[in-house]
């Protein structure tokens, strides 16, 4: 074999084409097969432009946390497309919006946020909080299963938090993460989003939008798109990677690895050698679906936090908005606003054939209930909205052992490695980003093994 293994990369969202950045680092020879187009390089990390708005397909928050993406950034010579992002958060009540800035620890403690709620179920939290916190790793939560027992409903019961504390506090940290409802989801997710708020450290994004980082990878790639993936296949030494384009024969890619970069349910349909465990659980990921709508407008909003959750006490069906203008004046032409506002991913499933007309209406109807964001009604220049499925991942009770099961029976030399935030971790983009650097890792340390790819110079 040639000094530079061949490894394909199936999928170009962001756990893919990190993979391949950190594998064609490390001196493999990387082709990316990506089923999109170049527009939606990133996938749930795309960014389109509509009528002159950068809007982002469904990722929208980057955090000084993220550790592991902003290192990335710095690699892969974007740091200077990166501008410093708002901190005012914002949550809905009783037709008011408590705001508190993210970045300060001091504040949240003596702002308006927390201190709206009980202190001793506040106390409550956070002690549960410093306990599980050790726990929370980008890229795996096998750790979490110590702590995975109940729902937030079940939990916020046992713990005796006050009614105002799980609708008002727990059940918008759990929408915003997930679009999930606390009866359903893991008591162990609403401290993932607890964490951000407390040493998330603050927030930055690019006049382009998130989909800055994801484009910025592929113009350095090999990137096939409008490639549809329909088997991968170890055969010894090798992996054949089978994958079609409209108008063209089929084509077959050998190589000495694969990183497969897709949904996992998607996983047991391309990759057959996976035992009945392992297919199951990919295929039971518990996905929600997303339909949200952006709003261009032709000034910014009074309101001045970049993000505002709502509860559903405030309304059912609303549960977050994305100030674009307010993360960063350079995200909008000058003197505009743009929102993204998120549906619960229970309204987006049962409504998800509704026509766009009705979409909107339904969301005008409900800021104007909650009593928010009035410019959305008289000052909107541009609606879009995404449908997009799967879109995030909402762990259940139980989630997180299945999740440190899978994880022991998965070979870390196997020749075909998987990546994404959503197999083992979050569907956050700093996950996706530490699982396919991992993956890249993993498969590097194989092939150096063998003798195929020259070892790390010191």
């Amino acid at each position: 074999m040639s000094a530079q293994p061949r490894v394909v990369v199936v999928g170009g969202g962001i756990a893919g084409l990190s993979a391949a950045f950190r594998l064609q680092q490390a001196g493999c020879e990387t082709v990316v097969l990506e089923s999109a187009g170049p527009e939606m390089a990133g996938g749930r990390m795309a960014t389109v432009n509509v009528s002159g708005f950068a809007v982002n397909r469904a990722a929208t928050i980057l955090i000084h946390s993220y550790r592991e993406l902003i290192r990335l950034i710095a690699a892969a010579g974007l740091a200077g497309e990166v501008v410093p992002g708002g901190d005012l958060f914002g949550l809905v009540r009783d037709g008011r919006v408590d705001r508190v800035r993210l970045g300060s620890r001091r504040q949240l403690a003596t702002g308006g946020l927390l201190t709206s709620f009980p202190l001793g179920d506040i106390a409550k939290l956070l002690r549960d909080y410093r306990r599980v916190r050790p726990l929370l790793t980008p890229h795996d939560m096998s750790p979490m299963a110590a702590a995975d027992f109940e729902s937030v409903h079940q939990y916020a019961t046992r713990r005796g938090l006050r009614p105002e504390t799980l609708e008002y506090l727990l059940d918008p940290l759990v929408s915003g993460l997930c679009l999930g409802e606390p009866e359903e989801v893991s008591a162990a997710m609403p401290f993932v989003f607890l964490d951000v708020i407390l040493f998330g450290g603050g927030f930055f994004t690019s006049k382009e939008g998130v989909g800055f980082l994801p484009k910025g990878l592929a113009r350095q790639l090999t990137v096939e798109y409008h490639a549809r993936v329909t088997s991968v296949e170890e055969r010894g030494e090798e992996v054949a990677v089978t994958w079609h384009r409209p108008g063209e024969a089929e084509h077959l890619e050998t190589a000495a690895a694969c990183v497969l970069a897709v949904p996992p349910p998607q996983v047991p349909q391309l990759y057959g050698q996976l035992t009945a465990d392992q297919r199951e659980f990919l295929a039971d990921a518990p996905y929600a679906r997303s339909i949200h709508v952006a709003f261009g407008l032709d000034r910014p909003t009074a309101e001045r936090a970049m993000l505002v959750q709502a509860s559903r006490v405030e309304h059912p069906d609303l549960c977050a908005f994305v100030l674009e203008h307010n993360l960063s004046p350079q995200r909008v032409p000058e003197g505009a606003g743009l929102v993204m506002t998120h549906l619960r991913g229970a309204w987006s499933d049962r409504n998800w054939d509704l026509g766009d007309d009705k979409v909107v209406d339904h969301v005008l109807a409900g800021v104007r209930r909650m009593g928010i964001l009035p410019e959305l009604e008289r000052h909107t220049t541009m609606t879009h909205i995404w449908r997009v499925s799967p879109c995030l991942i909402g762990r259940r009770p139980g989630d997180y052992r299945a999740i440190a099961r899978f994880a022991a029976g998965r070979d870390p030399r196997g020749r075909v490695q998987l990546a994404g935030g959503d197999i083992l971790g979050h569907s956050t983009t700093n996950s996706s980003v530490a699982s396919g650097e991992r993956a890249a890792r993993n498969l590097v340390a194989r092939l150096r093994t063998e003798g195929t790819l020259t070892p790390e110079r010191r």
